[in-house]
């Protein structure tokens, strides 16, 4: 699973990859992903923050929930693994 931002890269990326949109078009959408790219930390640290009470079961104590880094982590890194 993706992030919302990075979702919206991945999208501006493919329509890249069509070039259709022309040098300026390109340009932009470039810079566009770019500054996106530039917030990704901030919106995993939003995630974290907001998960930061614990949410769900733990690890490996069903009685202790995940940090926000966990879940962060097993939501959205799922592939990397």
């Amino acid at each position: 699973m993706k992030t919302t931002l990075e979702t919206i890269i991945f999208r501006i990326e493919e329509m890249l990859i069509l070039d259709f949109h022309g040098d300026e078009a390109a340009k932009e959408m470039t810079d566009t992903i770019k500054l996106l790219k530039r917030f990704l930390p901030m919106e995993r640290q939003m995630i974290e923050k907001a998960f930061s009470d614990g949410v769900g079961e733990g690890l490996t104590d069903p009685e202790r929930p995940f940090t926000g880094k966990e879940y962060y982590d097993l939501r959205y890194k799922k592939e990397d693994i």
